[in-house]
């Protein structure tokens, strides 16, 4: 019977070992382009909780690391891009904003011991011996084959300068309800370092939930002008759906630690996991998650990042077959894509939405969102696709979610984009 399962959920997987088609609507985050990258990481200071903002001048960096799915030896390479705060490229020249040279070789790597998937694995550390960075912003790391060119992985990361201190409050008394499904964020800036003349078109802040693309707010509009700063009070663009805790998994050896893990096969050539059933959530449940973070980890090794192995990692949600939309599954390691490749396929048969993908050994959070249905002409002119997390995982106003908002200075005939301002606040628990 479990074979039997196996086998149909496979077959409805086809996609299972590649990646979807990239669009031009996904340039602007972390991506993985090729079905030949896995687990593409980018960690301030290598620390898996951190958001990937570090400060200028100071002693902090950013690690980028992945697995390339072969033991073959591939020389890599990455190039480094500066971005405006919006993503688009900045009008710098390279000697703008880094002492160094693009194009160099990544020359960390290592293949994988012991595992039934081979995979090799690679760490960037920015700055290095060969690149240093001079300016705030956001900046692109395009990782290439250097044999054809091709365009594996894109690792995003921002470069924040002091100027602009941040005050924060979230509340569940908003201005939609009080203590039932939202959260709404009060915002106060100071930038009296800065010399800004027009505040209103000189300072941008943005604010995003649990660093998902789909949640960002930018354009604010300040409701109250101080001689140093801004204030966003009664902002209703600054109103959160509530959401609830992330769901969470734990794989860290095959036998004996495995949290809402219901089994796992051997199934040739590959370990399967099947995680227990989930269902619907409508009520808030507390849980220690970590917002959508994933962590690798295999317990009996002495190096995770090439002992730890793959697992055909099996998702099921018990719930009615939704007509008027899709379910995709979320989390860090999806990206924030809601594409086919985390789309959840409905199974007659059991009931159930099913997907399957190859994770690596840890600890994950996920969860499932409700994206309605869309004409094909609004996606095809552009349109953005929302999503819900209401049907699937209930919205509370309790939820311990984290917002990272970032301030932007542009001054008149300025070329690019300062970061000047970085924090971020969570829902107190």
């Amino acid at each position: 019977m479990l074979k039997d399962r196996i086998r149909h959920l496979l077959s409805t997987a086809l996609l299972l070992l590649s990646v979807a088609q990239f669009s031009s609507a996904e340039t602007t985050a972390t991506r993985i382009l090729s079905d030949r990258i896995r687990t593409l990481q980018v960690q301030k200071n290598g620390d898996w909780e951190e958001l990937p903002v570090m400060r200028l001048n100071q002693d902090d960096f950013i690690r980028i690391s992945f697995d390339e799915m072969s033991h073959r030896y591939r020389r890599l390479t990455y190039s480094i891009s500066h971005r405006m705060a919006d993503w688009s490229e900045s009008d710098l020249l390279e000697s703008d904003f880094m002492d160094g040279f693009n194009d160099q070789p990544i020359e960390d790597f290592e293949n994988s011991v012991n595992t039934t998937f081979l995979y090799t694995h690679y760490t960037l550390d920015i700055p290095n011996d060969d690149v240093t960075l001079l300016v705030s912003g956001n900046y692109m790391v395009t990782i290439r084959d250097d044999e054809d060119g091709t365009e594996l992985a894109r690792a995003c990361f921002s470069v924040c300068e002091d100027g602009a201190s941040i005050s924060a409050v979230l509340s569940g008394n908003t201005d939609i309800d009080t203590n039932e499904r939202h959260q709404q964020m009060e915002i106060r800036l100071n930038y009296s370092g800065l010399p800004v003349i027009d505040p209103e078109r000189e300072i941008n802040v943005q604010v995003m939930q649990n660093r998902h693309p789909g949640t960002e707010v930018t354009d604010l509009k300040p409701t109250h002008l101080t001689q140093s700063g801004m204030e966003f009070t009664h902002s209703h663009k600054l109103i959160f759906p509530g959401g609830n805790e992330y769901r969470r998994f734990e794989i860290i050896n095959m036998y004996d630690y495995l949290q809402h893990v219901d089994r796992v096969d051997f199934f040739d050539p590959y370990f399967h996991a099947l995680l227990i059933q989930d269902t619907p959530r409508r009520e808030y449940r507390y849980d220690q998650d970590h917002n959508g973070r994933y962590f690798i980890r295999y317990s009996r090794a002495d190096d995770s990042n090439v002992e730890a192995d793959y697992l055909l990692v099996h998702f099921s949600m018990k719930a009615p077959h939704y007509s008027d939309g899709e379910l995709y599954l979320d989390g860090d390691f999806t990206y924030g894509r809601l594409s086919d490749e985390f789309r959840m396929e409905y199974n007659e048969r059991t009931g159930c939405y099913e997907k399957i993908l190859p994770l690596k050994m840890g600890a994950y959070d996920y969860r499932y969102l409700f994206v309605p249905s869309t004409p094909q002409s609004a996606l095809s002119s552009g349109a953005a696709r929302s999503f819900e997390t209401s049907r699937t995982e209930g919205d509370s106003y309790e939820t311990s979610n984290e917002y990272e908002i970032m301030v932007w200075f542009r001054e008149p005939g300025s070329r690019y984009d300062r970061l000047v301002g970085a924090s971020d606040v969570r829902m107190s628990e």
